[in-house]
Parts: structure tokens; sequence; C-alpha cells
């Protein structure tokens, strides 16, 4: 009888939800997810995205429509705009929802290598070289 309800959790647990929230067009976040996602095989999570995020409303509005208190629940997000950002953070850690800001710690760490403050705007794009490492 323990086996038959071991069975029934398995099989009727909810599949994870990964929403993805940006204030651009969603591919650098996206892009992450989807590679972290892969590691786990297909149909691991469920991927959704909101993209164009001008205000924390925006988001909090979504997530009134998206939450299921029975489906397991991540945000990974790219907001450029630091006050957004923090709002965000704020909305999410209110609602127990963990978390993770793909962009801000790596404007931070470029800033203070270049000692230069970041432009802050969204979308920005700039032909950037990398260099190949042989």
């Amino acid at each position: 009888m323990a086996d038959a309800a071991i069975d029934d959790q398995i099989f009727n647990a909810a599949t994870p939800v990964v929403i993805v929230i940006s204030d651009a067009r969603g591919k650098t976040a996206t892009g992450v997810v989807e590679a972290a996602a892969d590691q786990f095989g297909t149909d691991s999570v469920i991927i959704k995205k909101l993209s164009n995020v001008k205000t924390v409303e925006m988001v909090s509005e979504f997530l009134n429509k998206e939450i299921d208190g029975d489906v397991p629940l991540a945000v990974f997000h790219t907001i450029v705009e630091r006050n957004l950002r923090r709002d965000i953070r704020r909305e999410l850690d209110r609602r127990g929802i963990p978390s993770i800001d793909l962009l801000g710690p790596a404007i931070t760490v470029i800033s203070t290598l270049t000692g230069e403050e970041p432009h802050y705007e969204t979308g920005r794009r700039v032909d950037t070289a990398v260099q190949e490492v042989e």
C-alpha cells in the first residue's frame, strides 16, 4: 500500500515552472534557463517569459495570474535599471519565490573592473570583441 501512495505522489507531481522576467526581449535570461534545464532532460520544467517589464506592477499582475500554489516556481531575471531590479526582488521575496538575478552582479563586477558607471539602458547592445582562447 505504501508503494501505491509513492507512485501517486510521483505521477501527480506538477511540473515546476521557471519564469523569465526581462526589461527587454528576454533572450539572455531564456538562454541561460534553457541551458540549465537541458541538464535535466526533456520537460523537466516549464519556462514562461514576461518581456518588456517596465514596472513592478507588471510583474505582480503576471504572478497573480500565473502562480498556482501547488506548482514549484522560481524566477530568473535580467533587469538593467537598478531600482526596478530592487523592487522586483522585494516583490519576489515578499511572495517567497526563489529568484536569480542574472544581470545585476555582472554589471557590478564589470563596473568595479573598469571603474566606470553603467549606462543602465535596457536592450543596449555594443559590439564587444570576444577573444577565443585555444
